[in-house]
């Protein structure tokens, strides 16, 4: 696997990202204005290869995407881990404090994020895939049938899946890298020559249906999106599916709200892309973080 592995350093909230120089001198007084589950802190992030010991997490981040849906997460998530030359695990980097505290070594160990890509064409045979092209079949009316069902076409599943904490900068690099192994990959012969990609999207759409939604509707401006960066790419993208998975999440996937709050139906979009528009897709989501 080559290596992304230059650390990505976010703040755990979600505001933007800020040098160490210019916020040095306002440190002391923000630490005394800020409450204890308020403060920002600095952490770093690198990409690295799965590991057979990243499965549990690899399979928790699996399950925030597909909740009660009827595949073998067991068996993607050795599947992400046996192709370990495509794709990387999230995790904490460790500095020289950490090393020797046990406990600070568990943190360090999970796995924040997970960005690799399976080919449902090739793995056809394989139980978990055939569950997932099942599922992908229900949820989009079988629009994707012709092409899930044409050998000629090799199809793959975008992941794409990390803490709802992390900010959506530490997905580029993440993109970027996974791009190169797969063009690494298909020199050496491997099956990662993709005609066509699908992501399955994260969002929150309001259920208000006064006017005023209405025409944030028409703009699309009242759907929050999970994974921000996956905005710009459906736009591009094509939009075979969207379902609502209220019945499925509970209060840590689809949000906790009060009586007086905008209420928002967690769902799920299906989103094809064309090989082609692949590296579109990462220059626009480069625009839109920018």
């Amino acid at each position: 696997m080559s290596n992304l592995k230059r650390p990505i350093e976010e703040e755990s909230s979600d505001s933007s990202i800020e040098d160490d120089e210019s916020i040095e001198d306002e440190e002391m007084v923000e630490d005394e204005q800020l409450g204890e589950n308020d403060r920002e802190i600095q952490v770093e992030f690198a990409g690295q290869a799965p590991i057979p010991e990243d499965f549990h997490g690899i399979k928790s981040l699996l399950h925030q995407l597909f909740l009660k849906a009827h595949i073998n997460l067991s068996g993607l998530a050795e599947l992400i881990i046996q192709q370990n030359y495509v794709g990387s695990i999230l995790q904490q980097c460790a500095d020289d404090e950490d090393q020797d505290s046990d406990e600070d070594e568990s943190s360090i160990d999970e796995v924040f994020g997970i960005t690799s890509v399976l080919n449902l064409t090739h793995h056809k045979d394989v139980d978990c895939i055939k569950e997932l092209k099942k599922y992908l079949l229900e949820k989009t009316h079988k629009k994707l049938a012709g092409l899930l069902e044409d050998s000629s076409k090799h199809v793959g599943l975008l992941l794409n899946e990390r803490f709802i904490n992390i900010p959506p900068q530490v997905s580029v690099p993440l993109l970027e890298n996974l791009g190169k192994e797969m063009e690494e990959a298909k020199k050496d012969g491997k099956p990662f020559d993709f005609t066509h990609f699908i992501l399955i999207s994260k969002l929150h759409e309001s259920t208000r249906k006064d006017a005023e939604a209405k025409k944030k509707k028409a703009k699309g401006g009242n759907i929050l999106w999970v994974n921000a960066e996956e905005e710009p790419v459906s736009e591009i993208g094509e939009t075979v599916g969207e379902y609502s998975v209220r019945n499925e999440s509970d209060s840590a996937v689809s949000g906790t709200w009060d009586e007086d709050d905008e209420q928002f139906d967690p769902k799920r979009r299906i989103i094809l892309l064309t090989a082609d528009q692949l590296p579109l897709a990462l220059t626009k989501i480069k625009e839109f973080l920018e």
